[in-house]
């Protein structure tokens, strides 16, 4: 198939890639360059394509001044319109057959748990940016095509994300949880988010919401105690509230609060994740780091 990123270049979107490439795929990838350019460029290189999978987005684990939830919003926005410019731009032969669309977790609230059918949403910020960003899909639905919003969760690799940080910290016994640690902790492994974005690809009945976690159902202090655990080390600290909030101010909500959810539709269509344990996730990983380092070492 012919896939078309954009958002190839970070870590969800590197390992997608190569992932992809893997499994003998031709991959296009809209650069910052070519959206800037605008709806023809972009409407030239999804031209004739199998599948558009958008994975665009500024950080948003970082202050929140009004530059910065400027940048994190029209990153999402801007990039997402375009895209549904240029695909209702070309012709219906000329339209990729499936679009995958990224948002994230952080559209629900930290109170319930919660599947796909869910609409009790948080009422912050990323909550905000989420909903805005699902709703730039609206034009695209309309169309004869299917159309997968992936809301995903805390993605876990050794080489990006949070846990490229954290390892290092509780090898060292540095490591601990984050204010109560009884926020929800709702992961996926790097690797079944490749599959499922592929799986999803590849399956015509799939289409709509899907929550990409896995289905473990974590905390942010059990996840501390099995990353404690797998790195033979206890984990004694606390990162206070009020340290997070003085070095991220309002954005320490992202870390204080978490969502528990449950990809209940993901399961449904026939998806078997490869890590759907923390423990297993984990290990995993673990290895991969220190496969990397000693490879690193050579």
């Amino acid at each position: 198939m012919k896939i078309v990123i954009t958002g190839g270049t970070g870590f969800l979107g590197r390992h997608l890639s190569s992932y992809l490439l893997n499994l003998g795929h031709e991959l296009v990838l809209i650069q910052r360059s070519d959206l800037k350019q605008g709806t023809d460029r972009i409407s030239k290189l999804v031209n004739s394509s199998d599948v558009l999978i958008n994975l665009a987005g500024s950080p948003v684990i970082k202050r929140w001044t009004v530059s910065n939830k400027k940048e994190i919003l029209s990153s999402r926005l801007m990039s997402t319109m375009l895209l549904a410019e240029a695909i209702l731009g070309l012709p219906p032969s000329k339209r990729p057959k499936v679009f995958l669309s990224a948002s994230a977790i952080g559209i629900y609230n930290s109170k319930k748990t919660h599947n796909e059918s869910s609409i009790d949403f948080g009422d912050d910020f990323l909550a905000e940016v989420c909903r805005q960003w699902e709703k730039c899909l609206e034009p695209i639905k309309k169309l004869n095509m299917r159309v997968c919003i992936l809301r995903i969760g805390i993605v876990l690799g050794a080489d990006g994300g949070m846990m490229k940080q954290l390892i290092p910290l509780f090898k060292a016994g540095l490591g601990g949880r984050i204010g109560s640690g009884k926020q929800g902790f709702s992961f996926i492994h790097i690797l079944d988010f490749c599959r499922i974005a592929a799986f999803l690809a590849e399956n015509s009945q799939c289409n709509g919401i899907f929550n990409l976690t896995a289905p473990e159902i974590s905390t942010n202090l059990l996840f501390t105690k099995a990353l404690a655990k797998a790195c033979h080390r206890t984990a004694f600290f606390t990162v206070p509230e009020t340290a997070l909030k003085l070095i991220y101010g309002k954005a320490a909500v992202a870390l204080l609060q978490g969502q528990s959810v449950y990809p209940q539709h993901l399961l449904e269509c026939g998806y078997q994740f490869a890590y759907p344990d923390l423990g297993n996730a984990i290990g995993d990983i673990l290895a991969s780091a220190d496969f990397s380092a000693s490879v690193s070492r050579k």
